[in-house]
């Protein structure tokens, strides 16, 4: 026998429901409030990382200008050291063609000449026959002295009809107030035609010009 009322048996049920709908509503509630703060979250560290990329990427393009303007400036710098050597070299190759042209004579030819840059120059001690005019015969095993006169070195090669030319060619420009340490590197004789002549190998040091740095 049921002594249950209905009514109440259908509030009860009524209740559970409602119970029920009320927690999935307080669920989904805190679902929602947990899945707005996890957004809330990964946005603001996303807008971090995109604020440090910036100031990273101006951070780079400023060091990206000054690398360029230390280039530049390397460059200019280096064009005008380039511009005073040449014209340092030019100077001191003009005098170098006048004393050549002050020591020719006939019976001197010359093949090439190659000009070098150098800071320290070489001077022979202890060679027999050397003489007093800057002309410095260079014997196997010769001891160098190292000398900071001259900065321009210059090889001649060429040839001469005999070795009484070609000694008599180095004594003037081994004269030369502006020619240095010039020395005979190699000499041979061939014929050449119908007569023999000297082949020779020259070299020397240009002296800084009174004054230059």
């Amino acid at each position: 026998m049921d002594l249950i009322p209905g009514d109440y048996r259908q509030d009860r049920g009524l209740r559970r429901i409602v119970n029920r709908f009320i927690l999935v509503c307080a669920l989904v509630i805190s679902l929602v409030g947990l899945t707005r703060m996890l957004l809330t979250y990964l946005i603001w560290r996303e807008n971090v990382q995109v604020v440090r990329l910036e100031q990273q990427q101006q951070i780079s393009e400023q060091n990206k200008s000054r690398t360029e303007g230390y280039r530049q400036q390397m460059q200019v710098t280096q064009q005008q050291l380039d511009a005073l050597n040449e014209l340092r070299d030019r100077d001191r190759v003009a005098v170098f063609l006048t004393a050549i042209d002050e020591s020719f004579s006939e019976g001197i030819w010359f093949d090439g000449m190659h000009f070098m840059r150098s800071n320290v120059t070489g001077m022979l001690a202890n060679t027999s026959g050397a003489v007093k005019t800057g002309i410095i015969v260079v014997p196997a095993g010769a001891d160098v002295k190292q000398s900071t006169d001259a900065l321009l070195g210059v090889e001649i090669s060429g040839h001469a009809v005999t070795h009484s030319l070609l000694a008599d060619f180095m004594r003037k420009l081994g004269a030369d107030p502006s020619v240095a340490d010039l020395r005979l590197i190699d000499t041979s004789t061939r014929n050449y035609t119908t007569v023999q002549v000297v082949d020779f190998k020259l070299a020397l040091q240009m002296k800084k010009a009174q004054g230059s740095p």
